[in-house]
Parts: structure tokens; C-alpha cells; sequence
């Protein structure tokens, strides 16, 4: 028996904000500060905004469930990339923002008791 399709993308977007909450802590337990969450810039948003620093890091987080074929990685094609560096471009543009910047990647894999399988974070990503 098949899960019908809108429970399907209900159940992604609850992992998506579970992995997101997992990225924030682990960036809370390394000295970021918390700027924002799932900041809107135009058509796109930033999943984490934090601060390293007087770094701004604009932060994507890829998560997959365990059974989901491939890894979060791949998820993050260069389409993506492109993307996220756009959104932040708009961002720094319209703050004004005139410090350093760059842009993070955390993919990670939960399982149903969501129990991390896989956690990675990649810095200076595009």
C-alpha cells in the first residue's frame, strides 16, 4: 500500500525542519550566533543565517531519511549552488552588508527515531 502523495511531502517537510533544528544545535555548541532560520530573500530562502565570528554564513541544510536512496550530498548539484549563492548576493545587497561572507553545507541522514546515520558539515561550499 502506497502512502498518499501529500503525507509523503508532509513527512519531508517535518524531516527537513528536524534537520535543520540538528544543524542549529551543532552550530550553538561551536560558537555560532543564530542570525535567523529560513530567512525569505526574494523567491528562495536561507535555511540557517549564522554568525562565525564576523563571518556571515549563510547555511543549506540537505537531510535524508535512511531510506532514501543516494546521499544528502548530491543534493547539492552545482543548480543548487548557483542558487544559494544568488539568494545570498540579494541578501547582502539588500542589508547592505559589507563584511565577510561564505556559504556552509550540512547533510545529514536520520532514521525513523531520528537518530543521526550520517552528519557533515561542509564549509566555503560554491
Amino acid at each position: 500500500m502506497s502512502v498518499p502523495k501529500g503525507e509523503k511531502n508532509r513527512d519531508k517537510i517535518e524531516l527537513g525542519i528536524k534537520g535543520e533544528c540538528l544543524a542549529e544545535e551543532y552550530l550553538k555548541d561551536r560558537g555560532y550566533e543564530i542570525v535567523s532560520r529560513n530567512e525569505r530573500v526574494g523567491h528562495s530562502d536561507i535555511d540557517i543565517l549564522a554568525r562565525e565570528g564576523e563571518v556571515l554564513v549563510f547555511v543549506e541544510v540537505r537531510t535524508k531519511s535512511d531510506g532514501d536512496r543516494g546521499m544528502p550530498e548530491e543534493t547539492l548539484t552545482e543548480r543548487k549552488l548557483i542558487r544559494m549563492k544568488k539568494t545570498a548576493e540579494l541578501y547582502i545587497a539588500f542589508h547592505r552588508y559589507q563584511g565577510a561572507a561564505r556559504m556552509d553545507g550540512i547533510c545529514l541522514i536520520l532514521n525513523k527515531e531520528n537518530e543521526i546515520h550520517h552528519f557533515k558539515h561542509y564549509r566555503g561550499i560554491g
